[in-house]
């Protein structure tokens, strides 16, 4: 999912595992995922199965899950269905599941990797995770500079090469010392990239189902489509912020913290239904307090909590005077429809932007 991969094959890799990637998402991936899928489950649920379909066929002995458990929105147990559908299969692997439910039978599987001494499994862990940390850190920071620079370049593309390769760089360092040394270096080289003129983008908030907003298989790359179509689009999530919010659940946006998006959110949305629903609805209301030019909505079709809130959402944005697009996605959304709707919603924010009709919004 998105950029998740390199952080945690670094931590993984420094625990003493050898780690075996499944291909990242493709067509082939999606159609064996939807072969053995049942029918209305979600699609990042059918992605997801195939994608472990290539990591076994790939050698893999084990399968990493995080943030499996006893979640309200079905994704907790995803996990165990698609091992179950896997085993039925005929493959047989070992499964590993990093939560805060399940810390101690981590801890002692480590233990006897390494000869039973804690000393070692403590100062392996401490490695991984202070190594891993940074790795995320910097692939959250290339990922921001290029949302914030792609809509000013004078030359499409510039800032998603210069990220493919800063995220390269990033990836193949093992060096602590190297990688808080990189942070500098990004930000210089992002700054440098020539800019064509523009002063006032259009700002949109992307908010929804967290698979559907971080990988841009599934969004058909969403951030990159707005951003070469000169809008600055913030997601409310990013691969970073949803690592370590959902294994040692650390909230990683300094800005706005998902404890004040669901206070913000609660006259909306009381309690969370499963998912991002009240934490994608708090961000949405935030977005109308910072004046964004409207709001976009990702959610896999028969997501239940993300269907469940989209009347809070359309009440958000007729109460702030907010445009909101809500796009359901499954296997068969193409990229053509999908670009025409978001086409006409960005004709829609300039209309606005040219009238100016948003001095009358109430906050």
């Amino acid at each position: 999912m998105g950029t998740v991969n390199i952080a945690l094959k670094t931590f993984i890799e420094n625990l003493g595992y050898e780690v075996v990637l499944g291909p990242k998402p493709t067509a082939r991936t999606l159609k064996i995922g939807v072969k053995y899928s049942p029918e209305m489950v979600c699609l990042p649920f059918k992605i997801t199965l195939g994608d472990m379909f290539g990591a076994l066929e790939n050698g893999a002995e084990m399968l990493l899950f995080i943030g499996s458990g006893n979640w309200s929105c079905r994704y907790g147990y995803y996990g165990r269905l698609q091992c179950s559908i896997l085993r039925k299969l005929g493959y047989e692997f070992k499964t590993l599941f990093i939560g805060t439910q399940n810390l101690k039978s981590i801890a002692t599987d480590l233990l006897e990797m390494h000869n039973k001494s804690w000393t070692s499994v403590i100062k392996c862990f401490l490695y991984a995770f202070n190594i891993t940390y940074h790795k995320s850190k910097l692939v959250d920071l290339a990922e921001e500079y290029a949302r914030d620079t792609r809509p000013y370049e004078a030359h499409e593309g510039a800032s998603s090469n210069l990220l493919q390769k800063s995220l390269n760089t990033i990836e193949n360092e093992n060096s602590v010392l190297q990688l808080r040394s990189m942070k500098t270096k990004i930000e210089n080289d992002f700054a440098q990239i020539e800019r064509n003129g523009i002063r006032a983008p259009l700002r949109i908030q992307l908010v929804g189902e967290s698979y559907c907003v971080i990988e841009p298989f599934v969004n058909f790359n969403i951030t990159g489509y707005l951003g070469n179509h000169g809008v600055l689009v913030k997601p409310f999530l990013t691969s970073h912020r949803w690592l370590y919010y959902h294994t040692i659940r650390k909230d990683e946006d300094k800005d706005f913290s998902k404890k004040r998006a669901k206070k913000l959110a609660q006259r909306y949305w009381a309690y969370g239904t499963g998912g991002e629903d009240q934490v994608s609805i708090g961000y949405a209301i935030h977005a109308a307090h910072q004046g964004y030019d409207g709001i976009i909505h990702l959610m896999p079709f028969c997501c239940m909590p993300e269907t469940a809130a989209l009347p809070a959402f359309e009440t958000i944005a007729k109460t702030y005077d907010i445009p909101f697009l809500n796009i359901s996605l499954d296997e068969h959304t193409g990229t053509e429809g999908l670009y025409t709707r978001i086409e006409a919603f960005l004709d829609l924010l300039q209309w606005r932007r040219k009238k100016n009709l948003f001095g009358g919004r109430r906050l």
